[in-house]
């Protein structure tokens, strides 16, 4: 899920749109996921936070498949496919949209382009 964001973010921000993905998912969802001390243990904002973001959606599916045969992971199983599909579908939208690479026109242009870093022409 996370990659998928990442991907949908980079088109559109570019480089920086690794940036964000790290704040939202990272430094936002980890502390949010209450893995590590629980989710009644957190802060309200945390607390709030965290049921809308994967990693504790993803945290609550592998806790619960282990500990509870698979018991009470329907919530996060389908949070984690929502942003499954939207994720797929906002990738298929913006690569229909992309325009295709421009051609080269000039043949030196083309031709550096064929040519290996190091290759003698």
């Amino acid at each position: 899920m996370v990659a998928f964001v990442a991907a949908i973010l980079q088109k559109l921000l570019g480089p920086i749109g690794t940036l964000v993905t790290v704040v939202l998912m990272i430094l936002l969802g980890n502390p949010s996921s209450g893995g590590a001390s629980g989710v009644p243990y957190l802060p309200a904002f945390w607390r709030d936070l965290g049921p809308y973001l994967p990693p504790r959606n993803g945290y609550i599916l592998l806790h619960h498949t282990i500990y509870f045969d698979g018991h009470g992971t329907s919530q996060a199983l389908i949070n984690l496919l929502i942003y499954l599909g939207v994720a797929a579908a906002v990738l298929i939208v913006l690569d229909l949209r992309r325009t295709e690479a421009e051609v080269p026109t000039d043949a030196t242009e083309a031709a550096a382009v064929s040519v290996p870093i190091g290759a003698v022409p």
